[in-house]
C-alpha cells in the first residue's frame, strides 16, 4: 500500500489578481517505509534546530523562507540563511525519502480562459499518474493525504473517476474502464503545520515554481536550481518529453 502526500503552489483562479501558475506535487511513499522516513525527518529537523535555531514545531513553509508573511519565527534568521535552509532541504529530500517517487503537475494558466477548472484539471492528471504507478506495482492500492484544499470538489472528482473516468477521453483510451479504482477512500486532509511530510512536499512544489517562473532578484541565490536536487526521486517516465518527468499544461 502507498500514500501520496500532496501540496500545491499558486491558486486555481484565472485573472489579474491570481497567480500565473498552478502546481501540484505528489510524493508517493510505501507505507512500510513510513516510520523510517519519519525518523529521518525528525533527525533532520533537529539538525535545523541546531544550525538555524528553528524549533521542531515551527512549520517549514518555502514561500515564507523567501518572504516572511505569517511565520514570525523566521524573523530571527537572515534571508541568506533562510534560502540556504531551503536549498539544504531540497538536497536532503532524496536522502530522506530515498525510495519515494515524486509526480509534478505544472499548469501555465495563461493558456486557459476564465471558465476552465484549473484545479480539477491538475488533480485529474495527478490522480491518473498515481493510479498508473499503483497498477505497475503489482496492482497496489493507495490513499492520498493533502494539505487543506477544496476537499469537496476533489472528492466529487474522484467519485466520478471511479464510475467512468473523464481522463480517458483526454488520453484517447477506452471510456469503459475506471481509472482510480486502486485509489481508495476520499481525499484525507491535514494541516501542513502538523505534518513533516506535507511540509516536505511544500518544499518540492515551491522549488518547482521557482524553477518554472523564476525571478531575477533570486538568481544570485540560485533558487531556480534548487528543484534539480530532487531529480533522483522524480517519476521521470511520467512525461518523456523532458528529463524531469514534469507534466506541463
Amino acid at each position: 500500500m502507498y500514500i501520496m502526500y500532496v501540496d500545491e503552489s499558486g491558486d486555481p483562479g484565472i485573472g489579474n489578481h491570481n497567480s500565473p501558475h498552478y502546481i501540484l506535487s505528489g510524493m508517493i511513499i510505501n507505507v512500510k517505509h513510513w516510520h523510517i522516513y519519519l525518523n529521518r525527518l525528525r533527525i533532520f529537523r533537529k539538525q535545523l534546530k541546531v544550525k538555524y535555531n528553528l524549533k521542531l514545531a515551527t512549520e517549514i513553509h518555502a514561500s515564507e523562507l523567501i518572504r516572511i508573511n505569517k511565520l514570525k519565527e523566521y524573523t530571527n534568521i537572515r534571508k541568506s540563511q533562510r534560502l540556504q535552509l531551503f536549498d539544504e532541504y531540497c538536497k536532503e529530500i532524496p536522502k530522506i525519502f530515498n525510495q519515494a517517487k515524486i509526480i509534478n503537475i505544472c499548469i501555465d494558466k495563461s493558456k486557459y480562459n476564465s471558465n476552465r477548472e484549473i484545479q480539477i484539471l491538475a488533480w485529474n492528471k495527478l490522480a491518473k499518474h498515481y493510479s498508473l504507478f499503483l497498477k505497475k506495482d503489482s496492482e497496489s492500492i493507495g490513499i492520498i493525504i493533502s494539505d487543506d484544499t477544496d476537499g469537496a470538489k476533489i472528492m466529487n472528482l474522484f467519485r466520478k473517476m471511479r464510475t467512468i473516468n473523464p481522463t480517458y477521453s483526454i488520453y484517447a483510451q477506452s471510456p469503459n474502464k475506471t481509472l482510480t479504482n486502486n485509489i481508495i477512500e476520499d481525499l484525507f486532509q491535514r494541516s501542513s503545520q502538523h505534518s513533516y511530510f506535507i511540509q516536505s512536499v511544500d518544499i518540492i512544489t515551491h522549488a518547482l515554481y521557482r524553477m518554472e517562473f523564476h525571478k531575477g532578484s533570486l538568481r544570485k541565490f540560485g533558487v531556480e536550481k534548487y528543484f534539480l536536487h530532487l531529480k533522483p526521486i522524480l517519476l521521470q517516465h511520467a512525461d518523456n518529453n523532458n528529463s524531469l518527468g514534469l507534466i506541463r499544461d
